[in-house]
């Protein structure tokens, strides 16, 4: 039995995994903003004591030092912690939404930071941090704005630097994603090479049990994003054109 602490636990990937990892007997402290929702997603575990769970706005930088000095008077020191909470919002749809960009960035960045800063100190040698990241991170959009891919950018590389200094006591991951079939993904249809959020769930278990520090799901998808960036600019840039117009088409279908 290992105890877990998980950032958007009320919906998606985050509820999908919570469930599967109380099923099979494990700890979790779950998070997120949406009390009501977690109010229902504990009923849903049929009261189960071994899920715990706090509503808060991750984004703010005092409340994860009030956060871990709770979970320290539980007596809850997690073995695995997983930041899936994210802002999945266009900060281009009409025009620059610099407002909405911070709060992207806020949340799916800066957060984790401010959570990683206050959880070190009370960890034990191999305790994992884990952050779910997408296959945004490897290009601009105009589809999707300027937040979210920077944002998930920005972790990627943050989770790379903390490996290289903490990587002897503490095991840092980066768990990308293509398209996963939940709420959240703005597509009316099934996108080419799209993940199930079981089969998401899945990925990250199997990452749990593994050495590597990034992990690409699926794997074909990733060999192609990377493949077209070794092509001339010009080139590169027809292509992603033709990606954001594809983009743009699949959410209107």
């Amino acid at each position: 039995m290992s105890k877990f602490l998980i950032t958007g636990v009320s919906s998606g990937i985050g509820r999908v995994l919570t469930k599967r990892l109380i099923g099979e007997g494990h700890i979790v402290w779950g998070i997120a903003r949406g009390e009501d929702l977690l109010i229902d997603l504990k009923r849903e575990l049929k009261n189960s004591k071994l899920f715990i769970y706090s509503h808060f706005d991750v984004s703010g930088d005092g409340v994860w030092g009030i956060f871990v000095s709770q979970m320290k008077k539980a007596d809850f020191i997690p073995d695995v912690v997983i930041f899936d909470a994210a802002i999945l919002k266009n900060d281009l749809a009409d025009g620059l939404d610099v407002g909405l960009t911070k709060k992207i960035l806020d949340v799916n960045f800066l957060s984790i930071l401010y959570a990683i800063r206050e959880l070190l100190p009370i960890f034990r040698e191999r305790t994992q941090f884990i952050a779910i990241s997408s296959s945004s991170a490897f290009k601009g959009s105009g589809v999707e704005g300027v937040g979210y891919p920077s944002s998930k950018a920005a972790l990627s590389i943050a989770f790379e630097s903390l490996h290289q200094k903490y990587g002897c006591n503490y095991s840092f991951k980066v768990v990308f994603f293509g398209p996963v079939r939940t709420g959240m993904t703005p597509f009316k249809r099934r996108f080419p090479l799209s993940l199930s959020v079981e089969d998401a769930v899945s990925s990250i278990l199997k990452s749990i049990q593994g050495t590597r520090v990034l992990y690409f799901y699926p794997a074909l998808l990733f060999f192609f994003v990377k493949a077209i960036r070794l092509l001339p600019s010009d080139l590169y840039f027809k292509i992603l054109s033709r990606l954001e117009s594809f983009h743009a088409k699949m959410e209107r279908l």
